[in-house]
């Protein structure tokens, strides 16, 4: 495969990687890219073993993505666990998933989208080498046409290894957030999907957010129903624990144009700083962060050093 414009964003930390189905259904040619992809980086891929059949818009049945989970941790080969795809499905799985291995093994996960159910909930149970980044598709399945979009997928390879080493930097120097509300904090970082938040109030699998730098994301949905969200976040008290939010990037809904001042209405709901427009979410050149690492907002900072880990 012509990997022209990519670097292994794993050499030197990942050798092994599972890769896990957990939410809707892939298309079988982008995996067999983002597969080939890994393995000609000289990433080991290892794909469970139970066969199992797409189930309406789901990867397979729910008894066998939970199966296939299990299959990665069983197997002391693997040393982190990458999502195929997002989509729909991964809360489905949540209340039968073995936390005791999830625990017990406390392996690297990397995804975003419907994978931020899992990523939450097993930073609730204590796991602590999460990602919210690329996933296998569409991220690693990417065939960059031009210049741009293979730095766009360069950065966001860079960003990832950035991320998995550890690095204080988690924007890009071109970053430039807007500031809604000045201020400065600092707590566990929490990066979202607005959506799979939002759908895991009331539920066992809800993490505690107060003192937290809440990041939020979202695709596909028009300006109102992000208002409601952040409505039913307000008024279930969730913001105002916060130390501070970030928004990153909406993409793709209705209405998009109001999706500013929707933002900004919220700002005085949080008692600390609040940024937006930050380079993360659906995007190719998406950042890759730290489900609750240590981080710092300071508004009053460079652009690019606005949002800090430790």
């Amino acid at each position: 495969m012509n990997n022209i414009g990519w670097q292994n964003p794993f050499s030197g930390i990942f050798h092994v990687i599972g890769l896990w189905a957990a939410s809707g259904r892939a298309d079988a040619a982008r995996v067999a890219v983002g597969t080939e992809r890994l393995r000609d980086w000289g990433v080991e891929v290892v794909v469970p073993q139970l066969p199992g059949e797409p189930r309406r818009y789901l990867a397979a049945a729910d008894e066998v993505r939970l199966a296939h989970l299990h299959e990665l941790l069983a197997n002391r080969r693997v040393e982190a666990i990458l999502a195929v795809r997002g989509g729909f499905g991964v809360t489905r799985l949540l209340d039968d998933i073995d936390w005791a291995a999830v625990r017990q093994r406390n392996l690297p996960a990397i995804g975003y989208s419907d994978f931020t159910g899992f990523l939450l909930a097993a930073w609730k149970q204590g796991c602590q080498r999460l990602v919210h980044g690329p996933m296998l598709c569409p991220d690693l399945s990417r065939k960059p046409l031009t210049p741009e979009e293979a730095a766009g997928a360069q950065a966001a390879m860079q960003s990832l290894t950035a991320c998995l080493r550890g690095d204080e930097r988690l924007l890009p120097l071109s970053a430039s957030p807007i500031v809604l509300r000045p201020g400065q904090a600092r707590g566990p970082l929490v990066p979202a999907n607005l959506s799979l938040l939002t759908a895991l109030l009331g539920t066992a699998h809800w993490p505690e957010l107060d003192g937290c730098i809440l990041v939020l994301e979202d695709v596909n949905e028009a300006a109102h129903r992000v208002d409601r969200m952040l409505t039913q976040l307000r008024s279930a008290g969730v913001l105002r624990g916060l130390a501070g939010l970030a928004f990153g990037q909406f993409t793709a809904g209705e209405d998009s144009e109001y999706l500013p001042e929707v933002l900004a209405d919220f700002a005085d709901a949080v008692p600390g700083p609040v940024l937006a427009d930050l380079p993360f979410g659906h995007v190719a050149h998406t950042i890759s962060l730290p489900v609750g690492a240590l981080a710092t907002i300071d508004t009053t900072a460079a652009p690019a050093s606005r949002l800090q880990r430790g």
